[in-house]
């Protein structure tokens, strides 16, 4: 019996966990795309408020006059957190693409204004670059 209740009691848990993180305004799956290509994919974890996740940057390139994803660069995210409407986090970002030399690397800033549910928009807080529409798979 009491298995039972230790059983019930860890599946309402997760139940609840789950709930939680489903409701979170920021965790989820968001992708953004540059001339009908993936340009990036973001993957939000929130564990009770404490967020996690990672990001894949697509590098496309101009091949006979069509764009084409030719590679891609993932990266963890370095202290993730929500200021209001703002999902504001770090990456370590090659100077040079595909560099590893730890001379090459540096810290970027990233700021997302969550417009809507589903919906936001990326900024590069280093250095302004363009804004870039994302949409959270599902819900």
């Amino acid at each position: 019996m009491k298995m039972l209740a230790g059983l019930l009691l860890t599946s309402s848990l997760m139940a609840v966990s789950a709930a939680a993180a489903s409701n979170s305004p920021i965790a989820g799956i968001w992708t953004g795309q540059l001339h009908n290509q993936p340009a990036i994919k973001l993957t939000v974890s929130d564990h009770g408020g404490k967020l996690s996740g990672d990001i894949i940057f697509y590098f496309l390139m101009l091949e006979d006059g069509a764009w084409k994803v030719k590679g891609d660069a993932h990266v963890n995210l370095i202290n993730p957190r929500l200021e209001g409407k703002e999902f504001i986090f770090d990456v370590q970002h090659a100077r040079k693409h595909g560099s590893t030399n730890p001379a090459d690397q540096e810290i970027k800033t990233f700021r997302m204004e969550l417009t809507g549910k589903n919906e936001a928009v990326l900024k590069n807080a280093g250095d302004g670059g363009s804004d870039l529409v994302l949409r959270r798979n599902g819900d």
